[in-house]
């Protein structure tokens, strides 16, 4: 082999061993992209302010992950000592102005379109109308509730469940709870009541 040949061959050698060594260099410079999907969580949870017989403060937070639409339901009772929901017959339940009072912090239907409100629709529920972000909550839902007279023998309960859905796709909202979605603004199912 003549010596231009052998020059050849080593150049060549020396541009394949470059050309790897750069290709070797730019794939670890750019790294590996990982997608990763997480599933998002709704929760709810009630927070209140409970001082003797007044219930104070009452909203819902999201403890979830992604933003919601939170509704509540409350369900005012009596309970017997041992904790036991009574059902008596007839059925007494308590009467607001006689066994309670309640300040509520509802808009009315005519302000069921303005943001950052609780509503009541006329399923029963109260809906807040603007979603809530993971870890914050909602404006007070009840102001204060007072029970005005101890009955012996049962307590006077003041309960208050919350739901959560997804706050995107708006199809999310409006296939669980039949509401509607208008400028980031739940519309209640059957309007406010």
């Amino acid at each position: 082999m003549s010596k231009r040949k052998r020059i050849i061959a080593l150049l060549v050698g020396v541009i394949l061993l470059a050309g790897t060594a750069g290709t070797l260099a730019w794939l670890s410079v750019t790294g590996v992209l990982v997608n990763q999907f997480g599933i998002g969580s709704v929760t709810p949870s009630v927070q209140e302010t409970l001082n003797g017989n007044v219930k104070s403060d009452v909203k819902a937070q999201n403890t979830g992950t992604a933003p919601a639409y939170i509704r509540a339901a409350v369900d005012i009772y009596w309970q017997d000592g041992n904790g036991a929901r009574l059902w008596e017959e007839p059925k007494e339940e308590p009467k607001e102005e006689a066994d309670y009072e309640i300040a509520w912090s509802v808009a009315d239907a005519s302000d069921a379109n303005s943001a950052d409100n609780w509503v009541k629709a006329s399923d029963g529920f109260y809906y807040w109308t603007s979603p809530v972000a993971p870890g914050a909550e909602t404006g007070v839902l009840i102001n204060r509730v007072t029970e005005l007279k101890a009955t012996e023998g049962r307590n006077l309960v003041v309960d208050i469940s919350t739901q959560a859905v997804q706050a995107t796709p708006d199809e999310a909202v409006h296939d669980a709870w039949g509401c509607s979605v208008e400028n980031d603004v739940l519309v209640p199912p059957h309007g406010g009541a």
